[in-house]
């Protein structure tokens, strides 16, 4: 076993905050020691509205995890998910600086460098640079130019931004919580999930990963171990409980009960027979709370579907920006708390005509069962990054560390460039 690393995860969600907090070696083995979750009211739809509410659920998930791992933590990794985080694809080219043309990581990081120039408004902050490939003298599809030859060095990236604001916002919520951020610790959620949640084979043959939480849905295309597209819109879980509660004329909370015990996402996967479909019902209470009404599960699955047409929508365009940078889908992953609903892989499947599963979190393998569930993916994968970064070798041979198995390119990168 090689040097312990503590590293705690903090996920800042809608409706939820959640923190884990594990043991890492640099053999690749990763213990959970502790974990907690919070309901939040402070964010809506990703976006920080209650900055008290918002302290007040990322300090008691922080103190669960911290009771039951038996000591405190301080240095953070931490999830971005908002309207406020937005994407896009730089082109950058650096003249190599070694007079024998022996292209070295520092040339690798320089044209990284050269990618980050390109027009950001002033009011956003670079995330993430992720190199796509790497072009030499004109040869493209380079994955590792280091130790190649060459003058000129050239890569395409994906880069995620935020908004400065927002930053400083969620910073501020983190300081009062007594917590920091680590170097390089503030993670997009599609990324850390897609970590977590696709297998070696998904993030090589190309997998889109849909992150459904209460009020954003996440999207990160995976092909050929790299992130090549990723996304992010407000129509969460919380709309499909808002549309129920209003449909039905009933509180919020009856909606998102009923959502969760009887919700399906169309009359078309309801088990009674077709005849009788429109006869089944559940109870609930009116929006005064004084009386109790009948819903109609299958009028319930029809404003489910509307809604989840919508964001399937979303998904198809995105999926067509995707293509349109020569990245391939082959397979859809769902994730998140939203993708719990009943019949939805079937949904995606029927409506995007791409073979679709719903998973929870795969890594690290075994996973505490308490952890075994979508509602932890972005959480266990801000974990993931977090030992890639700090324990990856970076001239182990091939194959030779766990964690370099687990991560292929996309840990190698992470760790050796950034």
């Amino acid at each position: 076993m090689g040097r312990i690393e503590v590293l705690t995860s903090v996920d800042i969600g809608t409706s939820k905050v959640t923190c884990l907090i594990a043991e890492a070696d640099s053999d690749g083995n990763i213990e959970f020691v502790g974990h907690g979750l919070s309901p939040c009211a402070g964010l809506r739809r990703g976006a920080l509205i209650d900055p008290e509410a918002t302290v007040r659920a990322i300090e008691a998930a922080v103190n669960d995890a911290e009771r039951e791992a038996g000591y405190s933590v301080s240095n953070v990794l931490v999830s971005l998910t908002s309207e406020y985080v937005h994407s896009l694809s730089s082109h950058g080219v650096w003249a190599v600086a070694n007079p024998d043309g022996e292209i070295s990581v520092n040339d690798v990081r320089r044209v990284l460098d050269s990618a980050r120039l390109v027009g950001i408004p002033s009011d956003r902050e670079i995330i993430h640079v992720i190199p796509r490939g790497f072009t030499v003298d004109g040869m493209e599809g380079v994955r590792n130019p280091v130790g190649l030859s060459g003058l000129r060095l050239e890569v395409d990236t994906h880069i995620v931004a935020a908004s400065s604001a927002y930053l400083q916002n969620l910073g501020r919520c983190l300081g009062r919580a007594t917590l920091e951020v680590e170097e390089e610790g503030l993670i997009a959620s599609s990324m850390a999930s897609g970590l977590s949640v696709l297998t070696a084979e998904e993030r090589r043959l190309g997998t889109a990963m849909i992150d459904i939480g209460a009020g954003t849905v996440d999207l990160s295309v995976f092909c050929d171990d790299e992130i090549g597209h990723s996304a992010i819109c407000t129509m969460g879980g919380d709309l499909l409980t808002q549309d129920l509660a209003r449909f039905f004329r009933i509180p919020g909370e009856q909606a998102e009960k009923l959502k969760l015990e009887k919700g399906i996402v169309a009359p078309t996967y309801l088990d009674s027979d077709e005849k009788d479909r429109d006869l089944e019902t559940v109870p609930a209470l009116s929006l005064s709370g004084e009386e109790e009404i009948e819903v109609s599960r299958f009028e319930m699955a029809q404003v489910l579907e509307a809604r989840l047409l919508d964001i399937l929508d979303w998904v198809r365009k995105e999926l067509a920006k995707a293509e349109q940078q020569g990245l391939v889908v082959t397979s859809l992953v769902l994730t998140g708390g939203g993708s719990q609903l009943p019949g939805l892989a079937n949904l995606a499947n029927r409506e995007l005509d791409i073979p679709c599963r719903v998973a929870a979190p795969c890594y690290p393998d075994p996973l505490p069962d308490q952890l075994a569930s979508p509602i932890y993916s972005t959480a266990v994968g801000l974990i993931l990054h977090g030992a890639s970064r700090r324990l990856l070798p970076t001239e182990a041979p091939q194959g030779s560390s766990k964690m370099k198995v687990l991560f292929g390119r996309v840990g190698r990168w992470l760790a050796e460039v950034f």
